[in-house]
């Protein structure tokens, strides 16, 4: 039991922040949807029409739409599409935490000691984990009716439970396979950035799917797939009971794998090693010349986990900005008043317009999850002891954070040039034009995004370590989202103005000095007070 309870309190940080954001969105979606659909067939009818020609360019994105017309076929679309997202996010972090967090820092060590076994140890952080994300998916369940009855339109209770059930499935199927990734690394950074990875292929699988891409039996392998299969709010919907079996018995496989992996493997060791070979102790320094200069270190350490983001997101900005005529088509064939408004608020008057639009937009929010990925390890440094090594070099507090911090920045340059040079020659190859000089421009503008990121979470490892990369990716994601559905249902400005991606602009379309001016002060706002707290607070504490 006391493993249990260690295991319950090791997600209670990830649990409050994912109820609380999850919790807040059902709720702001169900309201939203009263308002904004009216109350007659007639409104209804037209906010659906209007709903789906736009929903069905966003198939990269969000699942196919369905009965717009109904709070319960909206909720499927915008909101259960969405908050999927955030539930993979956590269990990506929870699993690569309990699969190699935890060792890192010495715990497994000190719990086998005890005389506890491997596969216990695995079983009660499963089942921990289960426990807390049930939970979790129960209070978004509940604010999300609660949103629905406050509009006269509650949804049904059965239905509504099966819809978590499927959503708690592969929530658990992220975990186990974050779990498995775990034993094949050394570290929890390079489990999360190879998990986040192939997770992030395996929605872009799906999306391809979506967008009319003939995958064949190939999109049975996305997990999303297999998910988006079950729609039991709607009219005639149901849970898909072969689709739902398969994640589950995937996840028991999966945790199989990582039990059998845990017990044959070595503590603080991978899996998969090599045949050993002997070799001759040298006392020369290595050999890189990288590994002795300032800030180029760090980048260098990483370079295989920077490569691996650069051209992920480089195929997926080739995917984004291939189908961007297709859906520049569908809008401007349109004779919907909304949708036209929605291009004008959003900028978009032309192809280039758009591609910067739908590729700039998803930049940022991956960049910004990049972002808290690294925050992540710099929290994992402190509390395994590996900040503590660095200091003893010696080295000053405060290079620590300006270095962190500008390693950072260099490695979201590349990815961002990477990605960007992606989509530039896929643009080129499908006949858009890309203003260079104001491409190159909006690409460069992508790091103070980045920067701003960057200070605010070592300012937030400094006060509270455990819960920094959850405020930060609570941050990220919110703000995408208030900035990219704030023109479509034409929310106040101030909503928008949460976003730090608001101040990025429209900068493939007109200059914002302004607002680059201040995400360049927040970042720097975040490196001094990362400075103050990294002074003054015990590491490891």
């Amino acid at each position: 039991m006391t493993l249990l309870r260690l295991a319950l309190r090791s997600h209670r940080t990830g649990f409050l922040a994912t109820a609380l954001v999850v919790a807040a969105g059902g709720l702001i979606n169900a309201v939203g949807f009263a308002q904004i659909a009216g109350d007659t067939p007639t409104a209804r009818a037209v906010f659906a029409q209007q709903m789906e020609l736009l929903a069905r360019q966003l198939t990269y994105l969000l699942p196919a739409p369905a009965q717009l017309d109904t709070m319960a076929g909206y909720l499927t679309w915008r909101w259960f599409g969405s908050a999927v997202l955030v539930y993979v996010f956590w269990a990506l972090l929870a699993g690569t935490g309990a699969g190699r967090g935890d060792e890192e820092r010495g715990l497994v060590e000190l719990w086998l000691s005890t005389g506890a076994s491997r596969m216990r140890l695995i079983a009660a952080r499963l089942v921990g984990f289960a426990a807390v994300a049930a939970v979790s998916v129960a209070v978004m369940l509940a604010a999300t009716d609660l949103g629905a009855v406050s509009g006269n339109e509650p949804l049904s209770i059965g239905p509504l439970a099966l819809e978590g059930l499927a959503m708690w499935i592969l929530t658990l199927f992220v975990f186990a396979f974050a779990l498995v990734v775990a034993q094949l690394v050394t570290t929890r950074r390079g489990a999360t950035g190879v998990a986040g990875i192939v997770v992030l292929a395996l929605f872009m699988l799906n999306a391809a799917a979506r967008s009319g891409v003939d995958l064949g039996a190939v999109r049975w392998l996305s997990p999303f797939y297999l998910f988006e299969r079950s729609a039991p709010l709607l009219r005639g919907g149901s849970l898909d009971i072969p689709a739902t079996a398969a994640l589950a018995v995937g996840a028991v496989v999966l945790v199989g794998i990582a039990v059998v992996a845990f017990v044959r493997r070595d503590l603080g060791g991978p899996l998969l090693r090599g045949a050993p070979r002997k070799s001759r102790v040298e006392w020369r320094p290595a050999g890189d010349p990288l590994l002795r200069a300032p800030v180029l270190a760090i980048v260098d350490q990483q370079r295989v986990w920077i490569v691996a983001w650069a051209l992920g997101l480089a195929l997926l900005a080739g995917f984004l900005t291939s189908i961007a005529k297709t859906m520049v088509d569908a809008f401007g064939n349109s004779d919907i008043p909304m949708l036209r408004a929605y291009f004008e608020r959003a900028g978009i008057n032309a192809y280039a317009d758009f591609v910067g639009v739908i590729w700039f937009s998803t930049l940022l929010l991956l960049i910004s999850l990049f972002v808290a990925v690294q925050v992540n390890g710099w929290a994992a440094d402190d509390a395994e002891g590996r900040l503590e090594t660095i200091l003893s070099a010696p080295v000053s507090r405060a290079r620590v954070v300006v270095e962190r911090i500008a390693a950072v920045v260099i490695a979201c340059a590349v990815v961002v040039a990477v990605s960007s040079l992606a989509v530039y020659l896929t643009a080129a190859s499908t006949g858009i034009s890309l203003p260079g000089g104001r491409f190159i421009f909006a690409s460069a503008a992508v790091l103070p995004v980045a920067y701003a990121f960057s200070g605010i979470g070592h300012a937030l490892v400094g006060w509270r370590p455990r819960i920094a990369v959850v405020i930060l990716g609570a941050l990220a994601v919110v703000g995408y989202f208030a900035q990219q559905f704030g023109p479509l249902f034409q929310w106040p400005d101030w909503v928008n103005n949460i976003s730090l991606y608001a101040l990025y602009g429209t900068p493939m379309s007109k200059d914002d000095w302004s607002g680059l001016a201040t995400l360049i002060a927040i970042g720097t706002a975040g490196t001094v007070l990362a400075l103050v707290a990294m002074r003054r607070r015990d590491v490891g504490r």
